[in-house]
């Protein structure tokens, strides 16, 4: 099977799932694409589609978009973002599997014991600068954003596109510094440009799956998929 085919196939499903609950697309993806990839082309390769997606989702339904929760968030997101992309280009393949895994099984662990918890604002914005470092380092930070203001969403669908707002937001940032940094090789997306499109036709099939799906389903489900990804990650790491 070629690399593009199945960058297609396991981002296609993994976008499914995140236009049904707002996040995960990248972690179910790179849970099976690690077992194929190296670990930091595979980061790349979510780096295109995650925009792409993310971008798509934002458009087709931007109405519900929440602007002022996004601003509230924008600044301490961008620091850790700009952090995360330096760690990426600074630290090897293996390290980054490890920190991924320590870093999912944390927050599936918060989710477990600690889900009716509010949050004090001091520790919810340690968790939002986790959030940005995680999705410059490996373009996953939704998860531990998510844990952070899950309570600030007025239903499912907001936070879906707000999400959305958040992964377009800072890859564009991450595009930009790798590109300064001589980390990004773009005859590698030249090779998958096409990919996107059965992407797009997920994302569209799990839109219409998501406006039936209860919200403590969507809950289980971002957990289930944060804990399987965090202990692959660290078996790949270890």
């Amino acid at each position: 099977m070629s690399v593009a085919i199945l960058i297609a196939t396991s981002f296609s499903l993994g976008f499914f799932v995140e236009s049904i609950i707002g996040t995960g697309g990248g972690l179910i993806a790179y849970a099976i694409l690690g077992f194929f990839m190296n670990v930091k082309e595979m980061i790349l390769a979510g780096l295109y589609i995650g925009t792409c997606s993310s971008s798509y989702i934002t458009y087709t339904d931007h109405k519900s978009f929440n602007k002022k929760l996004f601003l509230s968030i924008l600044p301490i997101c961008f620091v850790g973002t700009i952090c995360g992309v330096l760690l990426f280009s600074a630290v090897s393949a293996e390290i980054i599997s490890l920190l991924l895994g320590v870093l999912l099984i944390l927050i599936a662990t918060r989710s477990i014991f600690f889900s009716k918890y509010v949050m004090p604002k001091f520790l919810r914005n340690k968790l939002l600068f986790i959030g940005g470092i995680s999705q410059g380092a490996f373009g996953i930070g939704g998860p531990f954003v998510i844990n952070a203001i899950q309570d600030e969403f007025k239903n499912k669908s907001e936070l879906r596109t707000t999400m959305a707002v958040f992964f377009t937001t800072f890859n564009l940032v991450r595009i930009v510094q790798l590109f300064l940094q001589n980390q990004i090789n773009f005859d590698f997306f030249g090779k998958i440009w096409w990919v996107i499109f059965p992407i797009f036709i997920a994302i569209k099939l799990g839109h219409k799956v998501h406006l039936k799906i209860s919200e403590e389903f969507l809950r289980k489900s971002i957990l289930y998929i944060t804990i399987g990804a965090g202990v692959k990650f660290l078996i790949k790491a270890l």
